[in-house]
């Protein structure tokens, strides 16, 4: 009797494997998009810089992404010896939609811009 219902549980076991299975091939990968179909129109840079004294390296970033119309985002991440602060800032054709710009985040857009 306990090998019978053994046996029925992992038959039990093995259909919803089996459904699971089914269910993320023909519902979860074809809602994914394919890499090689992202558009080739988006613009991209990442530039590293030091903006205090007291920092050994260029631990803060600049990461500026763009689509063709030059709207995109800018996210800043500033480091110093006590946290890490990011930021984020809107870009609407090719300026700050709401927020000013630091001198670095101007020059990472321009650099953006241009590639």
């Amino acid at each position: 009797m306990i090998y019978f219902l053994l046996l029925l549980s992992l038959i039990n076991f093995s259909g919803l494997a089996y459904l699971t299975f089914l269910y993320y091939r023909k519902i979860v990968a074809k809602s994914k998009p394919d890499v090689l179909s992202q558009p080739k129109n988006i613009k991209l840079k990442l530039t590293r810089f030091n903006p205090f004294d007291n920092v050994g390296s260029d631990q803060s970033f600049v990461f500026c992404l763009l689509d063709n119309t030059n709207s995109g985002v800018i996210i800043t991440s500033l480091h110093n010896r006590e946290s890490t602060r990011v930021y984020a800032k809107t870009i609407k054709n090719g300026q700050g939609e709401n927020d000013s710009l630091s001198k670095e985040e101007t020059q990472t857009l321009i650099k953006t811009i241009n590639s």
